[in-house]
């Protein structure tokens, strides 16, 4: 793995562990429950979100030619109901198969790809390949904070609770 994106493949490495952490525990009725009188965003959309949001990068690594999460979840899909959405056991499963691939794809990334020009006009002002894996880290973080928000609203505990509580045995 390039030096050049150690500290976005260390953050992807930890949003893996968090996310699959943070729905070990969850149910399906919680899972798509959206608050903001319905409106908002459900946990099993964010977890299909961020996924499909790998599945892109996976493509652009050259680690997978499809994005099977992007008619439900993709990046100009609005969250819904969830009655079309797979059970959150299905996405977890999703989230950690993308997670295996992509750690892998990070590990092959060379310090020339790493530098390499990104066409994807993502909004920072690196425009590489690392400047891309900063961008998506970001926005997974981002997400999977909104999760960890949604849980502690519906009474489960925190994902740092969590966290410290696996950490701790």
């Amino acid at each position: 793995m390039s030096e050049l994106i150690l500290p976005a493949a260390t953050l992807f490495r930890f949003n893996s562990g968090m996310l699959s952490l943070g729905l070990s525990d969850l149910g399906q009725e919680h899972a798509v429950r959206r608050l903001k009188d319905g409106e908002g965003s459900s946990i099993a959309f964010l977890v299909g979100h961020v996924t499909s949001s790998r599945y892109g990068l996976l493509k652009s690594l050259g680690a997978a030619d499809g994005n099977p999460y992007a008619e439900l979840y993709g990046s100009r899909v609005g969250a819904r109901d969830g009655s079309a959405y797979p059970p959150i056991g299905e996405l977890k499963a999703g989230w950690d198969e993308a997670a295996e691939t992509l750690h892998a794809a990070l590990d092959a990334v060379t310090d020339e790809e790493a530098l390499a020009p990104d066409a994807a006009g993502f909004p920072i002002p690196d425009q590489t390949l690392r400047g891309r894996l900063t961008f998506v880290a970001w926005h997974e973080s981002y997400h999977i904070g909104q999760i960890g928000i949604l849980r502690t609203e519906m009474g489960y505990p925190s994902m740092r609770q969590m966290l410290y509580a696996a950490k701790n045995g």
